[in-house]
């Protein structure tokens, strides 16, 4: 989220602005009629769409620096693999594989237990496969937007979603265009519906965004 370096790009434009402005009316100083337009201007006060506060950015924040303590072990996947995750499906351009740890104890929703590890081919890392973010599984009802109630990230920031009619085949692979008998047919395990998900790009900055579905720079 890196909210710094956003914050200090903001303030340079401002500034670049002001600048430009000035460089426009040499020798000219703010006057008073100056002042009263930049009061007088109507402000928008009201923001489209959910918003976040200070407290909430902060709180994120600080959980996603948890999950990066966390899952630093991850970065060799041969540590993913003694814990439990298994690729799961295949590779997905923009998402990489997806390790799942299906022996995982149910915690419910726990940052530093993500049930999901995302990695990115990389023949430079260890075992072939860079970390490049988690994904967290939720369940709860649908709120009024859409978005599960009580979602643990600020819905300004981060929104979830959901998969149905998975067909996880014996050799882990996935299906989802089989209906839940021939799944069972098959040797499958059917889902109709998962929980809600969403991904969070800790260890790849993602140019969409940190909870972006799709990381554009995961090839």
């Amino acid at each position: 989220m890196r909210l710094p370096v956003v914050s200090s790009t903001f303030a340079a434009a401002l500034a670049v602005t002001f600048v430009a402005s000035a460089q426009d009316r040499p020798n000219a100083s703010p006057s008073h009629a100056d002042h009263q337009a930049m009061h007088s201007t109507p402000h928008e006060m009201h923001a489209a769409g959910p918003t976040v506060s200070f407290s909430q950015l902060k709180a994120t924040v600080d959980q996603l620096d948890r999950a990066r303590a966390a899952t630093e072990k991850y970065r060799d996947v041969g540590a993913a693999r003694d814990d439990g995750y298994e690729a799961i499906g295949p590779y997905v351009i923009g998402m990489g594989y997806h390790y799942v740890r299906s022996r995982q104890p149910d915690r419910g929703f726990d940052i530093e237990h993500p049930p999901i590890l995302l990695y990115q081919k990389d023949t430079t890392a260890a075992g072939g496969l860079q970390l490049v973010g988690v994904s967290y599984l939720f369940n709860a009802p649908a709120g009024p937007d859409g978005q599960p109630v009580g979602s643990p990230f600020p819905p300004a920031l981060a929104k979830w979603h959901k998969h149905g009619n998975l067909c996880v085949m014996p050799d882990r692979s996935v299906e989802t265009r089989l209906d839940d008998q021939e799944c069972a047919r098959r040797g499958g395990r059917f889902s109709a519906e998962t929980q809600w998900m969403v991904h969070a790009w800790i260890w790849k900055d993602s140019p969409a965004g940190v909870f972006s579905p799709l990381n554009p720079s995961v090839w």
